[in-house]
């Protein structure tokens, strides 16, 4: 689970780091392409017209990438190793210790539960073989 959520943070900050960068290079490019698009349409019309239609441009690309964010998230898929079921993942080395610690545990109670009855663990009574 643990790598799990490295993986998906990784991702995430992969994907955001990719989506910034990407971002403020289309901004600098259409940045410059409509500084070049006014310089050639501003031959052909009046300043008044050029912005108009560099408005409707940029209002309708802004209206497509709004429509775009109401679009489903497609669905990460992990590693394999990541969506392995817990039962095929091999334990971690503390979880290993950590088994044979509670089994000592438990073999500890059952121990003592025992000798509260007055008899010993593998069933035999010591006193038995003192009598004869």
């Amino acid at each position: 689970m643990l790598a799990a959520l490295e993986y998906r943070a990784r991702l995430a900050v992969r994907r955001t780091m990719f989506g910034v960068v990407s971002g403020l290079l289309l901004f600098v490019g259409i940045a410059f392409l409509a500084v070049a698009g006014w310089i050639v349409l501003s031959e052909f019309m009046e300043t008044l017209h050029v912005a108009l239609v560099f408005a409707g441009v940029f209002i309708g690309l802004g209206l497509i990438c709004l429509a775009m964010t109401r679009t489903q998230r497609a669905k990460i898929t992990m590693a394999p190793s990541v969506n392995a079921p817990a039962s095929t993942a091999a334990p971690a080395a503390g979880m290993a210790a950590v088994g044979g610690l509670s089994a000592a545990f438990v073999q500890g109670i059952t121990a003592g539960m025992a000798a509260g009855r007055g008899r010993p663990i593998n069933g035999h009574d010591s006193d038995e073989h003192t009598h004869h």
